[in-house]
């Protein structure tokens, strides 16, 4: 019933007459748990989009600064439907990169939470193209209990309407343009690969495209629940409470459920005669609340070793693939047919090739362009299809990754290492917490942050080293003092370590 969609009052239409009193969205506020039904959320959005209108705020770029809560996901559906620009902003920069985002995108209106005031205070002060600001909770009140007649504007979803800011770990961010139509299509295959029909926890930031479009979407598609998580603090806490079906992680979360899954059991073993599986078993169910059977990754290689832990404690861990200029999600392992080491089946409606090893994508979502960027958008194409900037391989229409072209070391003797290939081998180290290798000095060089024993993790790295091939061992270790700088989505910026 979704196919023809093009833009969001269409998706809340829909949703409103098939699944109208249903849960559509979940939280905890001051301890209690609040719902959400589509009719609910359809008749807040349409207000607060109303109320742009009446306060003159038209045709104009707004940014939204805040942390993730549904209050903010609200905002987030009302500026396009509004007729606006939403410029999400990544929560986790600095003021100096949100403003940066906000002067770039010629935003004229902000929309922040309370805990972005300094921010708002700097750009007010500092921007006078800031016309507007709105703050989520304070001005509520003046925004979402609007019941006017004022008509929105109609649009065909194709014109711009999202600009979503690349967190590059080199040079400044990129301003990634999307429609309404590509975001709301490219959202489908996820939702008929995973058939999930229960409630979905999620996690990641709303400034991404994938938990923004295809984990949003996807929900509202399937008729779900969608619990939104009010970050990593009560994270557990959260998932007890709520005991979701389905998770959306970057590699570096699944990574942080493991750990603790084994470390809960093993303490439940000190005090038990609970075999390791079993144990793990009861760990799993008291941290992540006993009903989650999937977990879908994106962002970042995946440790197989911990996929098939998880697959163990009967969750199923599925790859998938996609960037912020393909619309999010374009490769997918399905339920029926997952094949770990794959990044996933390339959808129904996207095609993959590669030349000279780079992975060549297109699909009719691709992104409109770098905002204000015409040099960097055409860089960005051989002919119709998107550079990647990944080497991988295709078999069978399941796309597999070997690592990023711009990382690719280049060894003296002409031979080439993928560093991503060898980090995932060095993480199984339970006592290295973060590891970029690289090449210094002529040597392959692993530089770790941990706060375990060297002589340890040295003497681990070169048992690993006995099952590398002669060219890609670990040549020299530096131990690092304080954790590797990252992007917002946790990716580490190897150019400032």
């Amino acid at each position: 019933m979704f196919e023809n969609i093009s833009t969001i009052s269409d998706l809340l239409f829909l949703t409103t007459r098939h699944y109208g009193e249903k849960t559509a969205f979940s939280y905890l506020k001051d301890g209690k748990m609040c719902y959400v039904t589509y009719s609910d959320f359809s008749k807040q959005v349409t207000a607060a989009a109303k109320s742009l209108v009446l306060k003159g705020i038209t045709n104009s770029k707004i940014a939204v600064a805040s942390e993730n809560s549904f209050d903010c996901l609200k905002w987030c559906f009302a500026v396009p439907l509004s007729g606006n620009v939403l410029v999400i902003l990544d929560n986790m920069a600095t003021i100096q990169e949100k403003a940066y985002m906000v002067e770039h995108s010629d935003t004229s209106c902000l929309i922040y939470s309370r805990l972005n005031q300094p921010f708002c205070d700097d750009i007010t002060k500092n921007n006078k193209s800031v016309h507007h600001a709105i703050c989520i909770e304070s001005d509520a009140e003046d925004y979402l209990n609007c019941d006017s007649a004022v008509e929105l504007q109609k649009t065909d979803g194709l014109e711009l309407s999202y600009i979503f800011y690349t967190s590059g770990t080199t040079g400044k961010p990129k301003g990634v343009m999307q429609s309404q139509i590509n975001l709301l299509r490219s959202s489908l295959y996820l939702s008929y690969s995973l058939k999930v029909k229960d409630s979905i926890f999620l996690i990641l930031p709303l400034n991404h495209i994938l938990p923004f479009a295809n984990v949003v979407f996807t929900s509202m598609y399937s008729g779900g629940n969608l619990f939104i998580s009010a970050g990593l603090k009560n994270l557990f806490m959260e998932m007890q409470e709520v005991r979701p079906y389905c998770t959306f992680l970057v590699p570096a979360l699944l990574t942080y459920f493991d750990k603790m899954i084994h470390g809960t059991a093993q303490e439940l073993m000190k005090t038990s005669s609970l075999d390791q599986l079993t144990a793990r078993k009861q760990a799993c169910d008291q941290l992540l609340g006993g009903n989650l059977r999937i977990i879908v990754i994106g962002g970042a290689p995946l440790d197989l070793e911990i996929a098939k832990r998880m697959q163990e404690l009967d969750i199923l861990v599925l790859n998938g693939y996609g960037l912020t200029e393909t619309c999010g999600s374009i490769t997918v392992n399905p339920n029926e047919d997952n094949r770990l080491g794959s990044i996933g089946r390339i959808n129904f409606s996207s095609d993959a090739k590669t030349i000279d090893g780079e992975l060549l994508f297109k699909n009719p979502y691709l992104f409109k362009g770098y905002y204000k960027d015409s040099k960097a958008t055409e860089e960005a194409f051989h002919d119709e299809w998107f550079l990647s900037g990944d080497l991988g391989y295709i078999e069978d229409n399941y796309v597999f990754i070997v690592g990023r072209k711009k990382n690719l070391i280049v060894l003296p003797n002409g031979k080439n290492v993928s560093p991503e290939e060898l980090e995932i081998e060095l993480l199984k180290i339970q006592e290295i917490k973060e590891v970029v290798v690289c090449l210094q000095n002529g040597k392959l060089t692993a530089k770790v942050y941990s706060k375990y024993d060297k002589m340890i993790i040295r003497k681990k790295i070169n048992e690993i080293n006995k099952k590398l091939a002669s060219y890609k061992q670990i040549e020299s270790v530096v131990f690092c003092d304080e954790e590797f700088p990252k992007t917002a989505s946790s990716k580490i910026k190897r150019g400032e370590i």
